[in-house]
């Protein structure tokens, strides 16, 4: 919501100015598997303390730049403290609470972001409309300053892996890998692009030979020996590459077929965040008195239905029908998902753990995107979306492709124990 005013005042091109979100979640996504093995050495509290003390400090001096170059750099920074905190919040949840509780933990856990995620469009466009784009980042500090305290107020301290030292070599293999393979990703079509691409999947070859002769690796390629831990990872990976290009498509389809505004716009597509927000406190319950997996397939289904009813269906209340299923959909998924990862791991690595549950997401968030803006760019080249009939081709296109990897996702689902 505040990109235009800020490419304003900062004299920020439009490529710059999409660096702003995307640089933060580039810099977290590969960091956090590097961030939750600090935490099962050093603790996943003080890691997690220390993730909200940056991020905070960072939302001030963001608020203070002068230039689109301090303001991204600072961005890279606030992405440091996301990893850090975004990376524990599973473990931390797994650490404190027994298992007959953890499903309703991790429902609470979810309900708390995706509030966030409901709210903070429409909070970001108030406070850019009335106080500038700056306040968006001070609005931060008291938030932080409040999280810091109370994170500090917990006596407990988890850390199983205290006496191995941290892979630093390995970190840097795994950040510098997963930046080649999703910068080149989100370009193959060009020379570069595709270079980037394939010297990222050496890299990540690299990297799993390193890691498999380290003493103390920095993530533990035998945790994909563990069927559970890996097809539900995919899973996750799968349902969130299929969801969030979801948005993107259907805020272009609203407003340039449908002639809807943006507020209105806004509105509709929070209905899937504000159900995943009130659903997954219920479905986190379910799966500590039923089996995780049934109610994962179940939101996996509902998915599944709502891509169908995207798919064939154009009027304005199917779409709004669709979702509905989408949000109740995931509430049920990523929470039982949640509970089927973290399960599947030893005590020792719940913080790699439950940070490779995070990474599984955003890689799938981003490449998810990545696939889209390539469609985009072969469907419509420099077309305008409005009323244009290869645009409605790409939607459907899209959508039947996700359909088929939810069917995929399903079947992992079900299939692993």
């Amino acid at each position: 919501m505040a990109l235009p005013s800020l490419g304003s005042d900062l004299g920020m091109d439009p490529f710059i100015l999409a660096w702003v979100p995307t640089i933060y979640l580039l810099a977290v996504a590969v960091l956090l598997i590097p961030m939750g093995r600090l935490a099962d050495i050093y603790g996943r509290r003080r890691v997690f303390q220390f993730g909200i003390i940056i991020f905070t400090v960072s939302s001030i001096f963001a608020g203070f730049s002068i230039s689109a170059e301090m303001l991204l750099l600072l961005r890279v920074i606030q992405g440091v403290g996301g990893a850090m905190i975004f990376s524990n919040v599973s473990a931390i949840i797994y650490s404190v609470f027994p298992p007959f509780d953890r499903g309703y933990a991790l429902g609470w856990a979810a309900t708390g972001t995706y509030f966030g995620l409901f709210f903070g469009p429409t909070l970001g466009g108030f406070l850019t409309q009335y106080f500038g784009w700056r306040s968006i980042f001070y609005f931060n500090v008291p938030l932080g300053v409040i999280c810091a305290y109370a994170t500090g107020r917990i006596v407990s301290e988890w850390r199983e892996a205290e006496n191995e030292e941290f892979d630093l070599l390995g970190a840097f293999l795994m950040a510098l890998s997963l930046i080649f393979v999703l910068v080149g990703f989100s370009s193959i079509i060009f020379y570069y692009g595709f270079l980037l691409f394939v010297v990222g999947i050496f890299l990540l070859y690299f990297l799993y030979r390193y890691e498999c002769g380290c003493e103390s690796p920095l993530f533990d390629f035998e945790l994909f020996e563990n069927r559970s831990f890996t097809w539900n990872g995919f899973t996750t990976f799968i349902s969130y590459f299929a969801g969030y290009p979801v948005v993107f498509l259907l805020s272009l389809y609203l407003q340039y077929f449908h002639g809807l505004d943006p507020w209105r716009t806004g509105v509709i597509l929070s209905i899937q965040a504000f159900l995943i927000a009130l659903v997954s406190p219920v479905a986190g319950k379910f799966s500590d008195r039923m089996s995780p997996r049934i109610i994962a397939a179940i939101g996996l289904l509902a998915i599944i239905l709502a891509m169908l009813i995207f798919s064939f269906s154009r009027f304005l209340y199917w779409i709004i029908i669709g979702l509905v299923f989408m949000g109740v959909g995931f509430g049920f998924f990523s929470v039982s998902n949640s509970k089927l990862v973290m399960g599947s791991a030893e005590r020792k690595f719940w913080g790699v753990a439950s940070a490779t549950l995070v990474t599984f997401r955003v890689l799938g968030q981003l490449i998810g995107m990545g696939l889209i803006v390539l469609l985009v760019n072969v469907y419509l080249g420099g077309e305008s979306v409005a009323n244009n009939g290869s645009f409605q081709a790409l939607m459907i296109l899209s959508f039947i492709l996700f359909v088929l990897l939810l069917v995929v996702g399903l079947v992992l689902t079900l299939k692993a124990k």
